[in-house]
């Protein structure tokens, strides 16, 4: 299932750090990775999981684009993770606390309030 354009942004009415634009970019450019952790985490899930690791999830969709895909070069910023993690229960909210979270150190925005 692909997500639609419709869906609110992760950070809406928030100022964006450069940290968040690049994540955002890179989810919409590479639609795949957002389907293949959140299958991952429903999979996870409905085998009975309570918690899991957002990076072992990312660690094994690298895995599978590295080998199994043979994609060379194909590089995740690995702080990426915790967006995906959070996108995950933001749009899953049944599902809030299945990976831990830290508060969020804000860099300085580019934007002004």
């Amino acid at each position: 299932m692909v997500e639609t354009a419709t869906e609110p942004t992760l950070f809406e009415g928030m100022a964006k750090t450069s940290l968040q634009r690049a994540f955002e970019q890179f989810d919409a450019e590479n639609p795949a990775v957002w389907i293949e952790f959140r299958d991952s985490a429903l999979r996870l899930i409905e085998a009975g999981r309570r918690h899991y690791g957002a990076k072992s999830i990312m660690e094994t969709i690298r895995f599978h684009r590295d080998v199994r895909r043979n994609a060379e070069g194909f590089k995740i910023n690995n702080n990426f993770t915790a967006y995906y993690a959070r996108k995950f229960m933001d749009l899953y909210p049944e599902h809030e606390g299945f990976f831990e979270t830290r508060a969020v150190r804000r860099e300085q925005s580019d934007e002004q309030d």
